[in-house]
């Protein structure tokens, strides 16, 4: 069973690669960089650098926790609003559906055998070189056609602070003693504007 869960958590963490603005960060990790703790009032416990923005942190605890909570709400919200715009009219030019697509990321850490699981670490930093990251990941947006041309240059008029945040997973899952890493340091861009922080996603 052990081996069969390895193979899902690689399995899993491919596909979080391979959603829009999340990337894999092999020279920057979240575990090996000093970090100020912060407590959360849930099972999901945040550790970030202290140069991480604790509203950032806890914007990005709840896109986790409404995928372990399959809350659409939830996850709605933590999304930038006018990136989740662009993102649901291309799901939907592909024949999907915004909530079909939430219900496979609700499902990526599912494995049969085991009745649940829930993530219990988040770590967070930002990545050392994100100056020259945060255009690709933009780009990536523009030439996947989820976004028009013009939206890294509306992104950075209407933002104050654009972050590449390197992020590490725990998981435990049902009759385990210990927590499984099912995601290591894959990237994911955060932003704030006047309404404060969110993501994209």
């Amino acid at each position: 069973m052990r081996n069969r869960k390895l193979s899902v958590m690689l399995a899993a963490a491919m596909l979080l690669t391979a959603l829009p603005g999340c990337g894999d960060k092999k020279g920057s990790s979240a575990d090996e960089s000093s970090s100020a703790v912060i407590t959360m009032n849930s099972e999901l416990h945040v550790s970030a650098d202290e140069n991480v923005d604790p509203e950032c942190s806890e914007c990005i605890r709840t896109y986790f926790l409404s995928l372990e909570n399959c809350d659409y709400d939830a996850y709605k919200a933590a999304l930038y609003p006018p990136y989740r715009e662009h993102y649901e009219n291309w799901l939907k030019q592909n024949d999907l559906t915004p909530e079909k697509d939430f219900d496979k990321m609700c499902r990526r850490f599912d494995e049969d055998g085991y009745e649940s699981w829930h993530l219990t670490e988040l770590a967070l930093t930002y990545y050392q070189d994100e100056a020259s990251t945060i255009p690709d990941f933009l780009n990536s947006f523009v030439t996947g056609n989820i976004v028009p041309e013009d939206f890294p240059d509306q992104l950075n008029a209407d933002c104050s602070e654009i972050h590449d945040v390197v992020f590490s997973l725990q998981a435990l899952y049902s009759g385990d003693t210990e927590p499984t890493t099912v995601v290591q340091r894959q990237g994911i861009l955060a932003v704030k504007n006047a309404d404060g922080w969110y993501l994209l996603g």
